[in-house]
């Protein structure tokens, strides 16, 4: 069983990969990690290849096998298998958390780190030594056992939570029943794929199925709950593991003595620090506002009237002010599209670039019929693999991503050659139409073939610098280079021809739609600004949480005043997962004042059995909540989404509170 999952000299045998092997790989993974962490170890010889390159292969052989594990319970249909698979990947994250914190190999690779043979080395060994060293200590190495026990702990209900978050997420089956009448402005070829034997249609959450009916649906009622039920995918489950996460990655990060979770994991990123992000933010959303409210200000005039757009509305609009202000048919764009040619486009441009070609192989193992293999050779050399996974299934990843299986590293046999997936959901073809893709499917390609490049083309004598191990933050750097080229119009005139007539892509076409996408842009900016701070939208923002927990951490109680909670109102806060933080809900005739009221915060503390010194009010009046509070002492933090058009971007929202909770701490 130990073959089927073999990647040096050949490939995983995914046909027979099935829940016993997995198990059986898992434990034989596990025992044969033990025996090589044993040598390194046991070993007085200290050297690079003892210490450091035995310590690479170890991960690598771990990573490896997890990679290829974890690709089976994102995508396999057969249900055994992803169970095991998703089982199995607890089991290994566990380990590596163990890893990461065992007292013994921190101790030898320190001491290594501090030899004379280190002392001299230069240029990636003396970069691995110097990281590893102080991914150790990041880990928790100046503390005691005790709270390194606790912090191992925390690490794996992390790993297991973002297992389950995931798992909640692809699990989640929703769909309408809708009839002819309801389908009005949806386009022929899309009706028929979705036509049911009664007559009725079949729409889901799968994106082949929800984007193109949230652009031309009709329908207002149907978009509305499609888009609710879109953006709650694995919920209500998922509230209750993201207010969990965030209370662990917060008392985590406390721990390890940083202030925030985000300092600590910024700190190892280009950015470094939470601060220059938000002066990025900032800066960047300064820029792109004025453009951006022009923008939405000509979306809101092709509405008949409306004063703002809820989400499940700026889609279906902007179809509308494209053809009508633009004269461009996203439905005559994706004629041009069809995604085999897209991919023969992307192949020349890899041959052009790199000097590789990319071969189908037939009859290649894979875990599902419609997965597809290529063999990426470079001078008749193969150096890569890589797996198309492109259409929805149940239980499936539901966006797209390039999952990366096996990385590269010099090893004693030679170059590992390294495989990756990727893993999408494009519509698939039918009877009567192959698979044509929107240009914004089109750049997605791009987008995550651009990470498959740089997971493929890697040439690293270490797995820990291979491919996408970099930076987080410089991992969309070569992904977002390979997308431009999906705006390249000599580029797209070489594969984008009608998939009836054969006629290239017309480049008065091109033109409106590179001109249409400047504009869509900066319209996406606002739109996102306003799905995050209309106080009536469904979905729940995670900072609010992370907000929340942070506070409820240092102690203080947190109260919410009020002159009266409709039901629906109090059940949609039950359902959000906000209700819990709060010590209490205080209804009384006192609020809506204008001006500051001490006596409605007095009630407050009275009934609460609170100080002002450990309470915050969270006002959203600055001369009423916030002023009226703080004549008596009381932190504050002023939030305000109350407005018809976006005040504030997510970014200088989440800005705003954050700096106000600075001053209270």
């Amino acid at each position: 069983m130990e073959s089927y999952f073999e990647f040096f000299y050949s490939s995983p045998n995914f046909e027979e990969i099935d829940a016993k092997s997995i198990r059986y790989i898992t434990d034989r993974t596990i025992r044969k990690s033990d025996a090589a962490l044993a040598v390194i170890l046991g070993s007085n010889t200290q050297t690079f290849e003892m210490k450091m390159e035995k310590w690479d292969e170890l991960t690598h052989k771990l990573s490896s096998i997890s990679g290829i594990i974890f690709l089976l319970a994102h995508t396999s249909s057969n249900e055994e298998v992803y169970k095991q698979a998703n089982q199995s990947i607890q089991v290994l994250q566990r380990y590596q958390n163990g890893l990461s914190l065992n007292e013994e190999l921190y101790k030898a690779i320190k001491k290594y780190s501090l030899s004379d043979d280190a002392r001299w080395l230069k240029g990636y060994k003396k970069k691995f030594i110097k990281e590893t060293v102080r991914e150790f200590e990041r880990n928790g190495f100046a503390l005691v056992q005790q709270d390194r026990d606790t912090l191992r702990n925390m690490k794996d209900q992390l790993s297991d939570l973002a297992n389950e978050f995931s798992r909640n997420i692809a699990e989640h089956q929703y769909q309408i029943i809708i009839s002819e009448k309801d389908t009005e402005g949806l386009p022929k070829d899309y009706k028929k794929r979705h036509r049911m034997e009664d007559g009725m249609y079949k729409i889901t959450l799968d994106s082949p199925s929800y984007r193109p009916f949230m652009r031309y649906a009709k329908s207002e009622k149907w978009r509305k709950e499609l888009y609710i039920k879109y953006l709650n995918k694995g919920n209500p489950k998922n509230t209750g593991v993201l207010i969990k996460t965030i209370a662990l990655r917060n008392q985590m990060a406390s721990l390890l003595g940083y202030k925030t979770y985000a300092q600590y994991v910024i700190e190892e990123r280009m950015a470094k620090t939470p601060n220059i992000v938000w002066s990025f933010e900032e800066e960047l959303t300064k820029k792109v506002k004025p453009k951006a409210e022009k923008d939405y200000k000509e979306l809101l005039s092709i509405t008949e009237g409306k004063e703002e757009l809820r989400g499940w509305e700026t889609g279906y609009y902007n179809n509308i002010l494209l053809e009508k202000n633009y004269n461009l048919n996203a439905e005559e764009v994706k004629q041009y599209f069809e995604l085999n040619n897209v991919f023969k486009g992307i192949f020349i441009i890899c041959k052009e670039l790199f000097g590789i070609d990319f071969v189908k192989m037939y009859h290649h193992s894979v875990w599902h019929e419609d997965v597809v293999v290529y063999e990426v050779r470079k001078k008749n050399t193969v150096v890569g693999k890589m797996y198309l996974d492109l259409y929805p299934r149940p239980n499936k990843y539901s966006h797209a991503a390039c999952f990366g299986l096996v990385s590269g590293r010099e090893t004693t046999r030679g170059y590992q050659t390294p495989h990756a997936a990727l893993v999408c959901n494009f519509p698939p073809s039918t009877s009567d139409s192959p698979s044509l893709l929107s240009h914004d499917q089109v750049t997605t390609v791009f987008h995550e073939f651009g990470h498959g490049l740089h997971q493929l083309l890697t040439q690293s004598p270490l797995a820990a610098f291979a491919g996408t191990h970099v930076a987080r933050d410089f991992v969309e750097v070569p992904s977002q280079l390979f997308e431009n080229w999906a705006w390249d119009y000599d580029i797209l005139k070489e594969f984008a021809f009608h998939y009836k007539t054969r006629e290239v892509f017309p480049k008065e076409l091109f033109d409106k739609m590179a001109y249409q996408n400047f504009e869509q842009n900066l319209l996406e900016e606002l739109e996102d600004e306003y799905q995050y701070t209309c106080p009536r939208q469904p979905n729940l923002l995670p900072f609010a949480l992370e907000m929340l927990t942070y506070l409820q951490s240092k102690g203080y109680q947190l109260h919410i005043l009020t002159n009266g909670f409709e039901e629906s109102q109090k059940l949609k806060l039950e359902h959000s997962g906000i209700l819990p933080f709060f010590k209490n809900i205080i209804t009384s005739d006192c609020t809506g004042y204008t001006k500051p009221n001490p006596i409605i915060f007095n009630h407050a503390l009275t009934i609460s059995n609170a100080t002002p010194q450990n309470s915050i009010m969270i006002g959203d009046s600055f001369d009423a909540d916030i002023l009226g509070a703080r004549s008596l002492g009381m932190k504050t933090i002023f939030y305000n989404p109350h407005k018809k058009t976006p005040q504030y971007s997510v970014a200088s929202y989440d800005i705003a509170c954050w700096k106000e909770i600075e001053k209270i701490l």
